[in-house]
């Protein structure tokens, strides 16, 4: 039985007479403003009584309207649609339209529940049922039509051939009024017919499938052709849902015609019908392509000089934070914070020249401020005067627009706005639009007054001088097509010149808007991840990824830009651009390049290249977009938005942040104590935060989450205008970090000292040099910290000291790498150097800066996700009373000791000053482009880690197979640049027998043998409450030494998920990478270790996967440190359960757990973590599909391989589960 979707759509079209009626659709779903179905109780104008005249033309016309008005009830039986079968609510929910011949073949006088309407329309006619047809079933075959509500069964009226075809709720239903009616072959192809032909027929103009989408306003939809004619394209398209089948051809004409559009891209469009044509023409329309990618409008006005600067500025955007890349930021500066002057001016009601005096005093000594004044270089002095020259002007304006008290020299200008703000709609207003592909924030919304009328508007405030140019009228009228779309519409916005207070209104027509909506549609081409063939790259290929437009022809801007290097790369290696031998980059080309090698450029090539397949990889997992392609409560089941909130208590504004509290909201709009929802939301998160109708009104970060409440502190305080709202928190997948990679790139093409000693290493990999001998001095400091370390330990820190450029320190599981680093930092620090201390990973920052802090040696911690014991070094304590940047700069420039990751290694501190020495833990986890950060701030560098273990993470197959997991570690790794440390203090010797034979060949031996004959407790220690455990139990947790390593084997238990009832408490979404059975028998061995009294901080979980992770933590007691294997490297403990989650049924598709199963270095990272006992649990048969498991298992000895099987050893399967209960 196929169900008839009874969907409606809201009708937003505004055109009149016969283009105003909604034609049939074949499939009918449209999505509201929060992507929810509307139901047929919520739709618009519907019809309760209309009388249908004898006349035929009369009688089309009205029946049109009644179809129109109430919507069309429809099923789809196949993808067929010529075979799809309509049924049409004619009057009331209640009627139906049908054959003659079925009416007489059914209905009789006794049956009270129908009734036919003395109506007919062609040869059909109108039945009405007493109950309305709301859940309907129609039977292709046989004809069969049920109305299917349980509540009103007794009264249902029922079409059928035989009451076995009527069912209800999966049984049969026999209801008093079930019908039937004789079995006649040609009904089913009467009513077929009639349908599908005399409909159409009759109804062939208001009722042409290629209509049904009204495209008078913005339709988001998807291209299922393209066809290019001599002047024209015809693009065929059907809405952007599952449920649309019907296709609407769209002509292309003017500018149009050359927009780039190829099969199955997501389109916007907004065009004129024409000739039963829709038309999009240089005077109608806009034809938006990839939408889904939101361009700000300060890129796309940027692009009005040069497009290809655009495309460089925003892909590599952050290269300004490099050192030797800082170029004068200065009238940027005071123009932001004379913009953020005048917003607050409004925002608090301040008006009187010497409280804005106060307001800007106040602004200046802001701990934002501050640190955007040492970032910039500018002193607090030189930034006050500046600022102080506008706040006169900043009254004038006030008083002028907002208190109506006339300014006699703004007032003189002729031109200038003669209205008047009389209210302050927003400031810094974030609107998202992805039916433009626009984004951007107006600096004010305001109301205004003019000639008595009043009409809502964007103000831009600008600071320099008065020029009107394109790129500043630009922006303005791209703020007014994004508030024609979220607030009324309106057609002109005001463009404020505060230094001159001359602010006119700007007008807004087709041609403008069409030209910018085309040049953001070029920039999007450009933006949009391409499709990259695994055949088209290969190690020894031209690498040319990176799509530019052609260079403008302009010697003297192009001699200037920052961009300049990287331009004249890519123009060097595209053959597809031809220029002129006059044109000035061709000279500044060969100037530009002659100072590199080519194998320079080729480093470059490649590397951005990796990093847009990696970045075109998570694209396709981006969840921004599902901000406005599901509702939000599609989103909460994914897990990556809270929905429905409301905001309790008051906003508290803290250091310019305002603290925001949600809890749960009903449908009743009061609130409810349901709890916030499980999911991974974790403290200190970055977060968006939407309504039912905007999208991204804010930004913040998570400070606190409770069972029913959560905190955050937000940019602004969104109940000013957001009343009555429901609030939604979604993830944020920022881009930024592939931003960062890509201007750490691009730096190595600086042209300074560093970035050529850097080229020459990474690049051209120049052996590591060493001073031949230290100095005395050297010597003496160092004499106390060498003592405790071993002899490799030893020989590592001398040749550290002794580097001119760069070292590297191989430090396997348990060697004591980190006991080497300190020894290393404590001699530096000794010595007078100045030292920068990073890694991938916060936890590996952290957990050097604890060990210095045992040693009472000073250091300053940068970055927001500090570990709570170094509160009091970290940069938000110590800089708590900088209100200057000369404070800030004193502070900063007393530590000799910096600790900070490589993504945070982007700090204003590190952009200012050059480091002596620059140590990088766990390096061998990080991308070569992350490590480069640090590096660039630093006159030599140290790098240590493990090649051998987690490799940096790559989610493109393509990428990795190109060399995008190398690290910079194991690209320089050589005998002459490498010490390595063997002597390991962690594992004993059964478990160091398996590392040696899995991954280090032997290489790795035991410190001592205390260490070699490690057990977890004495073995007749708590001997007595493990013989009481089952048997199985007891040769699991064995103390005896040949008994370090146990597997135990669970056979599959996917069988087990489907004979078994599992308390459904512990059930997860992702079934597939998480295992309860796994769990429960974790959770067995805890129970059993905590009675055996061993310390919790002694027993660690491990799963490969995240899923299987949060189903441990949701049984296994809190203070147990359970995580994955990539947050466990670095860690160890006595004992370690090593829980593997897979087990399949079909062992031949294992393809898409090779990149974690099969991967000997996370194998590798997992047993090494184990002092003394290491326990694994898995599906052996499953795993051993993947070699590193497969060559795991076959080091095991048999008698340490545990088989559970039903009781045999004590073991029940249903026993172990009562546990969990």
């Amino acid at each position: 039985m196929k169900k008839i979707d009874f969907s409606t759509q809201k009708n937003n079209s505004t055109h009149n007479g016969k283009q105003s009626q909604r034609k049939i659709s074949m499939y009918f779903m449209k999505n509201s403003k929060n992507e929810k179905f509307i139901k047929s109780n919520n739709s618009i104008n519907n019809i309760d009584e209309m009388t249908i005249t004898n006349d035929e033309i009369q009688k089309k016309r009205k029946i049109s309207e009644i179809l129109d008005s109430s919507q069309t009830k429809i099923a789809k039986f196949n993808d067929d649609a010529s075979n799809v079968h309509n049924i049409e609510n004619i009057q009331k929910q209640n009627h139906l339209l049908t054959k003659p011949n079925v009416i007489h073949n059914v209905f009789n006088t006794d049956n009270i529940n129908t009734n036919i309407i003395k109506t007919k329309y062609k040869d059909a006619s109108i039945v009405e049922f007493k109950e309305n047809i709301e859940n309907i079933e129609i039977n292709k075959y046989t004809n069969t039509i049920c109305n299917l509500n349980e509540e009103k069964k007794t009264n249902n009226d029922i079409l059928c051939n035989t009451t076995s075809d009527v069912s209800f709720s999966s049984k049969e239903f026999y209801g008093r009024n079930i019908i039937a009616m004789e079995e006649h072959k040609e009904i089913h192809s009467e009513i077929q017919s009639f349908f599908t032909e005399d409909f159409n027929d009759c109804f062939e103009e208001e009722w042409s499938i290629d209509n049904q989408i009204n495209f008078n306003s913005l339709q988001r939809c998807k291209i299922i052709d393209v066809k290019r004619e001599y002047n024209n394209v015809l693009l065929t398209v059907k809405q952007d849902n599952d449920y649309a089948i019907c296709n609407t051809t769209i002509t292309c004409l003017g500018f149009w015609k050359d927009v780039k559009v190829q099969k199955n891209d997501i389109v916007i469009i907004q065009a004129r019908k024409e000739n039963k044509q829709w038309i999009i023409d240089n005077n109608s329309g806009f034809l938006i392509i990839h939408p889904d990618i939101l361009i700000s409008g300060t890129t796309v006005v940027g692009a009005l000089f040069c497009k290809r600067k655009a495309i460089l500025a925003e892909k590599f955007k952050k290269l300004e934070n490099l050192p030797y890349f800082k170029t004068d930021q200065s009238s940027i500066i005071i123009g932001s914070l004379v913009h953020q002057l005048l917003q607050k001016a409004i925002q608090k009601n301040i008006y009187e020249l010497s409280d804005i005096t106060k307001l800007m005093d106040n602004l200046l000594q802001s701990k934002d401020t501050s640190n955007l004044l040492y970032a910039s270089q500018i002193s607090f002095s030189a930034c006050r005067e500046q600022i102080l020259t506008f706040v006169p002007k900043i009254y004038e304006f006030l008083q002028h627009y907002v208190k109506d008290k006339k300014q006699q020299k703004i007032n003189n200008m002729q031109d200038n706005f003669k209205g008047r703000i009389t209210n302050i709609c927003d400031i810094e207003e974030n609107i998202w639009l992805p039916m433009l592909g626009l984004k951007g924030k107006i600096d004010v919304t305001v109301e205004v007054k003019i000639n008595s009328k009043r009409k809502i508007m964007p103000l831009e405030i600008k600071t320099g001088k008065p020029s009107f140019s394109l790129e500043h009228k630009g922006q303005i009228i791209l703020y007014i097509i994004m508030m024609t779309l979220t607030r009324q519409d309106t057609d002109t916005g005001l463009l404020l010149y505060l230094r001159e207070n001359i602010m006119q209104e700007i007008n807004s027509k087709h041609p403008e808007k069409r030209d910018l909506i085309l040049l953001r549609n070029s920039l999007a081409n450009y933006f949009t991840p391409k499709l990259i063939e695994k055949s088209s790259l290969t190690l020894g290929s031209d690498w040319q990824t990176l799509d530019l437009p052609e260079p403008i022809n302009h010697h003297s801007a192009c001699s200037k830009c920052m961009y300049n290097v990287l331009c004249c790369m890519y123009l060097n290696k595209d053959t597809n651009i031809q220029l002129s031998n006059s044109h000035p980059l061709i000279k500044l080309s060969k100037q530009i390049l002659s100072k590199f090698k080519p194998s320079h450029i080729d480093y470059i090539s490649q590397w951005v290249s990796l990093l847009q397949i990696e970045e075109n990889a998570q694209s396709n997992e981006n969840i921004i977009r599902y901000m406005w392609t599901l509702s939000p409560e599609k989103r909460e089941a994914k897990k990556i938005c809270i929905c429905n909130l409301k905001i309790i208590g008051k906003v508290i504004e803290y250091n310019s942040k305002y603290k925001h509290t949600f809890i749960r909201a009903n449908v009743k709009e009061q609130f409810s104590n349901t709890n916030i929802p499980y999911m991974i939301f974790s403290e200190n998160e970055y977060v968006l935060i939407s309504t039912n109708t905007r999208i991204n009104i804010s930004t913040g970060f998570i400070a606190q989450r409770k069972e029913d409440s959560i905190t955050i502190l937000l940019d602004r305080d969104i109940t000013k205008y957001n009343i009555n709202e429901f609030f939604h928190i979604d993830k944020y997948s920022s881009s930024s970090l592939f931003s960062f990679n890509f201007a750490n790139v691009g730096g190595l093409m600086g042209d300074n000292e560093i970035c050529e000693k850097l080229r020459n290493i990474v690049i051209d990999r120049k052996p590591a040099t060493f001073e031949k001998e230290l100095s005395d001095f050297i010597i003496h400091k160092s004499t106390k910290e060498l003592q405790n370390l071993n002899k490799n330990q030893q020989r590592a820190v001398l040749k550290a000291i002794s580097a001119n450029d760069y070292f590297l320190i191989k430090g396997m599981p348990g060697t004591g790498k980190t006991q080497t680093l300190i020894a290393l930092i404590e001699i530096l620090h000794k010595i007078g150097h100045s030292i920068l201390i990073t890694a991938h990973t916060n936890s590996a920052v952290d957990n050097i800066l604890l060990k210095l802090l045992d040693k009472n040696i000073d250091f300053l911690r940068l970055g927001s996700s500090v570990h709570p014991s170094l509160k009091y070094k970290s940069e938000e304590y110590v800089t708590s009373n900088c209100h200057s940047p000369e404070s800030l700069e004193a502070i900063y420039s007393n530590k000799n000791i910096i600790g900070v990751t490589c993504y945070g290694a982007h700090h204003a501190l590190l952009g200012r000053r050059i480091f002596d020495i620059c140590l990088v833990d766990e390096s061998a986890q990080a991308l070569q482009p992350s490590i480069l950060r640090p590096l660039y701030s630093a006159k030599k560098f140290v790098l240590v880690g493990d090649p051998n273990q987690l490799p940096p993470i790559i989610k493109s197959k393509l990428a990795r197979k190109l060399g995008a997991d190398e690290s910079l570690f194991a690209r320089l790794d050589s005998e002459n640049n490498t010490v390595n440390l063997t002597k390991q203090y962690r594992m004993n010797k059964n478990i160091m027998f398996l590392a040696n034979k899995l991954t280090y060949n032997d290489m790795l031996e035991a410190g001592n043998t205390s260490i070699e004959n490690a057990i977890f407790f004495s073995p007749h220690k708590n001997m007595n409450i493990l013989m009481k455990e089952q048997k199985w139990i007891q040769k699991v947790l064995s103390s005896d030494i040949n008994d370090s390593v146990i597997i135990i084997n669970t056979g599959c238990t996917n069988k087990l998920k489907i004979s078994c009832d599992i308390n459904t408490k512990y059930l997860e979404s992702d079934q597939v990478n998480s295992n309860i059975w796994e769990a429960i028998i974790v959770l067995k061995l805890v129970q059993t270790l905590l009675k055996m009294q061993i310390e919790l901080n002694e027993i660690g979980i491990i799963a490969p996967y995240r899923a299987h992770v949060n189903l441990l933590k949701k049984i296994i007691i809190k203070d147990i440190e359970i995580n994955t294997v990539d947050q466990y490297q670095g860690r160890d403990k006595q004992i370690i359960i090593y829980s593997c989650a897979k087990s399949l049924l079909n062992n031949r598709d294992i393809e898409e757990d090779i990149e974690v199963l099969g991967d000997y270095r996370r194998l590798t990272v997992a047993i090494t973590r184990a002092k003394c006992k290491l326990i694994v649990i898995a599906d052996k048969t499953t795993l051993s599909q993947f070699s590193a498991f497969k060559k795991l298992f076959n080091l095991i000895e048999d008698k340490n391989i545990i088989n559970l099987m039903e009781c045999f050893d004590d073991f029940s399967w249903k026993e172990l589960y009562a546990c969990t209960l």
